[in-house]
């Protein structure tokens, strides 16, 4: 399951309005949802201390600046969302979709979600060197598949066949179900029990 930005809430459309007006720093909305997605799934719990208020938030002494209270509000609701939606198995990542093309823009929220691994990077790298066969193994080839697709560097070269163009953008297109899904599991490895 996939939401994208046509059919948000009024409580994300200003989510998405206070991000806009929180500078040049700040998150986009995708972002956002991608890295409180990576707090919650991760391998190890993440104390709201250690990533709340972002620096594009915060003051000199690390406290929320004066006049944020809403946009704080609205995170930690989106943050609540997120972790009532996968608990329920009903997950909907937050992407943006392309006007024109009407392609989900999938490495915007792919972004975010990296940025939140940091948080615990030697967790996660432990986790995606994983080959075994079960769900963390599974999780671990899809999540580094998505981890290669978004660099733009990883394009199939000048003497690729048509049938190796086919085969990435046949992954690049199935990526945002894949990430959703690859975000249940790790709930259900990480949270469920």
């Amino acid at each position: 399951m996939t939401s994208d930005f046509s059919d948000l809430s009024d409580t994300l459309l200003r989510l998405e309005t206070l991000l806009a007006e929180a500078g040049d720093e700040a998150m986009l909305l995708t972002e956002l949802d991608g890295f409180l997605t990576a707090v919650i799934v991760s391998p190890d719990p993440i104390a709201q201390d250690e990533w709340w208020p972002f620096d594009w938030l915060a003051d000199e002494r690390g406290q929320l600046k004066p006049g944020q209270e809403e946009l704080e509000r609205l995170i930690l609701a989106r943050l609540g969302q997120i972790e009532q939606e996968l608990a329920a198995d009903q997950f909907a990542p937050l992407y943006e979709v392309d006007d024109e093309s009407e392609e989900v823009l999938w490495e915007a929220w792919l972004t975010g979600f990296q940025q939140g691994m940091l948080l615990r990077f030697d967790a996660w790298d432990e986790l995606l060197r994983d080959t075994s066969s079960d769900t963390r193994g599974e999780v671990a080839m899809a999540l580094a598949t998505a981890l290669m697709l978004a660099q733009p560097d990883n394009l199939p070269d000048d003497t690729a066949k048509e049938e190796e163009w086919a085969e990435y953008d046949e992954a690049v297109e199935a990526m945002p179900g894949i990430l959703a899904h690859v975000s249940g599991l790790l709930y259900a490895l990480h949270r469920k029990n």
